[in-house]
């Protein structure tokens, strides 16, 4: 069984390490008063940040120990939330930043803490999947995970010469349509979680249509066309786990 590595190290290289105690799925419900109404109106739900706690032990002399803990804190600094991995889920892994001090107790040949980390994203990431979508046509696929995802999405795109769009359609529903602003071949980048859809030769930003939605990618199977225009796509996702 995998331990816990964050940013690519793996803290059993140190230290004995205890079980990590995590807690998950922390529901903010959003609640509004109504004037002459019992209770409250639910208005949404977002999932707030948790947190993973777990026990670490040092062994050796004072000095041995001290280096071991001063090479944690270089693990430690960093500037932008690193991945994760826990020890049940080496498959998965979170985006989490250290949390709070780190409070030494020192015993007769060992030093031991208590380490905390914030999950600045508290849906675990999976595995990575690509497929491609050929060019005019369509692919079924499955998605894996219990949480829904957003792809990202690359294509050599060729505007459809009636619309002046190239784009894909879900399920026969939600579409993402961009224009291309010509009738050449244009590398287009889109990135449904970010938010942002480029032409990459000319770096221009070049939003998805009025009417078109940013494509989300529920846990099953789905079926996306491309429903305007020609050149295949590659459509990247992670699959999410609660």
């Amino acid at each position: 069984m995998s331990g816990v590595i964050y940013d690519g190290h793996a803290f059993s290289e140190l230290f004995d390490v205890g079980n990590p105690e995590i807690s998950i799925l922390n529901s903010m419900p959003d609640l509004r008063d109504v004037p002459g109404r019992n209770g409250s109106m639910f208005v949404g739900s977002r999932f707030g940040n948790s947190t993973v706690k777990f026990a670490i032990a040092a062994h050796g002399s004072a000095d041995v120990r001290r280096d071991k803990f001063s090479t944690l804190g270089t693990w430690l600094a960093v500037d932008e939330p690193k991945k994760l991995v826990l020890p049940d889920t080496p498959d998965r892994y979170y985006m989490a930043v250290p949390s709070g001090a780190l409070d030494l107790n020192r015993a007769i040949g060992d030093e031991h803490a208590s380490i905390t980390f914030s999950l600045v994203d508290p849906i675990a990431y999976g595995r990575e999947v690509s497929y491609t979508v050929p060019s005019g046509g369509s692919l079924t696929f499955n998605v894996g995970g219990t949480f829904k995802t957003y792809p990202k999405v690359t294509a050599n795109a060729v505007r459809n010469a009636s619309s002046l769009v190239w784009g894909l359609r879900l399920d026969d529903g939600d579409y993402l349509h961009v224009k291309t602003g010509n009738s050449s071949a244009q590398l287009v980048e889109i990135d449904c979680d970010e938010r942002i859809s480029t032409i990459t030769a000319s770096k221009t930003v070049n939003l998805p249509t009025l009417d078109s939605d940013w494509l989300c990618f529920a846990p099953g199977t789905h079926t996306l066309v491309m429903d305007n225009g020609t050149g295949a796509a590659t459509v990247t996702f992670s699959e999410r786990w609660l």
